[in-house]
């Protein structure tokens, strides 16, 4: 599907540059009840506030994003992983995980990688105050080679024409619309949530 190609590029991360089993790479899975968990942690914080702040596996986080853009229920064979540190979110899987259709679309980048290759990308937060957080794009790489700029751009830029509110950049950036007293954080493999006490 399109929503699920571009979504899974703009935050394809791996941990190594290896083309590896994929039972070996490290990470949370992106799956439908990490949506539900990450959804009712999500409310608790900037919601109905019931808590000051939480923190949520970044791969429930990761399904949460997805299905906001619209994404498809997860299959449960979906194989890619997720992790994370202060700096940076990374997911990894080879691309013989995405579907055929997804393979087909973002073909500038797959046409000519091995299937069994892992993608390795790094993707920052810059900004996650004053209502929005932002998801950048830094560097997308295939066993420790980076891919051109030109390629992901040419790639992602028909899915930067379809949802002009949610990426910019070329594609290269997602914005999420956040309370505007509300913080986040990346924390190792989480996400924290936080907003102020109640006057």
């Amino acid at each position: 599907m399109l929503v699920r190609a571009i979504l899974t590029t703009l935050i394809l991360l791996a941990t190594g540059g290896s083309a590896r089993g994929q039972d070996t790479l490290p990470g949370s899975r992106i799956t439908n009840a990490g949506v539900v968990r990450a959804t009712e942690a999500t409310a608790a914080v900037f919601i109905s506030r019931t808590r000051l702040r939480d923190t949520i596996d970044i791969g429930d986080f990761t399904s949460l994003m997805l299905a906001k853009i619209g994404a498809p229920p997860f299959d449960d064979s979906l194989a890619f992983k997720v992790t994370a540190d202060p700096l940076r979110v990374r997911i990894s899987g080879r691309l013989m995980d995405f579907p055929p259709d997804s393979r087909a679309e973002l073909g500038p980048i797959f046409t000519f990688l091995d299937s069994t290759s892992v993608f390795v990308a790094e993707i920052s937060m810059p900004q996650a105050q004053d209502g929005i957080m932002i998801f950048r794009l830094e560097r997308l790489s295939v066993r420790g080679f980076a891919i051109p700029d030109l390629l992901v751009l040419a790639a992602l830029e028909q899915y930067r024409k379809q949802y002009p509110k949610m990426l910019a950049a070329g594609g290269k950036e997602f914005h999420v619309e956040i309370p505007r007293e509300a913080r986040a954080v990346l924390v190792t493999n989480g996400i924290v949530l936080m907003m102020p006490r109640k006057p």
